[in-house]
């Protein structure tokens, strides 16, 4: 048996080894995103904690000639083949959340997400103006959150340009399913359930379980304890 100064020793060490290497990935990534925002003639205000955890396999996008501004909060994860689109607007993530992979983020406005967030893989998010996530809310795999639209044009129009936007509001621990999708101009209340593939056309009341295409109201929500 491994007598315990030496476990205590080797946990000790391997602490130290495991924060340095976070902090030689966030000094990579504030590295890449100066480099990167140079080259497209752009600027990014840029504050990342020191202990954030940046996987080396993060994506970034910078449009040229936009300014940008990315917050990301102590001990907050973004795990691999996250896509950081930076188009103009706000990244803030505060801390302890968790970005996970494959996730896609779109900056063109404001966005806002709390402490203690779950991003599951593969979420999409498209901001054109402004999208706010609370505290300990999770949002579930492959979910789709835009607050935009495209209009109805004419034959000879081009659809592709002409959109409309309207803020979305997500509140606090909220519990979203796979697959849902969230359109703009809706708020969904402090500790709402979401349906795994709902589609939010309206708002949905706080304590409120929605499920369906398009989402209504099921039944209210009471706090279990099992």
């Amino acid at each position: 048996m491994v007598p315990a100064r030496i476990r205590s020793t080797v946990a000790r060490i391997g602490g130290r080894v495991d924060r340095a290497r976070t902090r030689s990935r966030v000094r990579r990534f504030r590295r890449h995103v100066r480099w990167l925002a140079l080259w497209r003639g752009a600027t990014v205000d840029l504050t990342v904690a020191a202990d954030a955890e940046i996987s080396r396999r993060v994506r970034l996008e910078i449009w040229r000639g936009t300014t940008t501004r990315l917050v990301i909060g102590s001990r907050t994860r973004l795990g691999d083949e996250v896509k950081l689109s930076l188009r103009g607007g706000s990244l803030a993530v505060g801390d302890n959340t968790d970005i996970r992979r494959f996730g896609t983020y779109h900056v063109g406005g404001e966005i806002m997400i709390g402490s203690g967030c779950v991003m599951s893989t593969g979420l999409h998010l498209h901001c054109a103006e402004r999208v706010t996530v609370g505290d300990l809310t999770i949002i579930g795999e492959y979910t789709t959150i835009a607050d935009s639209r495209h209009l109805r044009t004419p034959l000879d129009v081009p659809i592709h340009h002409a959109t409309t936007t309207a803020p979305v509001a997500i509140g606090a621990n909220i519990w979203m399913g796979a697959h849902a999708v969230i359109a703009g101009g809706t708020t969904v209340g402090d500790m709402a359930f979401v349906a795994a593939g709902a589609v939010v056309t309206r708002d949905v009341p706080a304590n409120w379980l929605v499920a369906g295409v398009p989402a209504k109201e099921i039944r209210e929500l009471t706090v279990e304890t099992e």
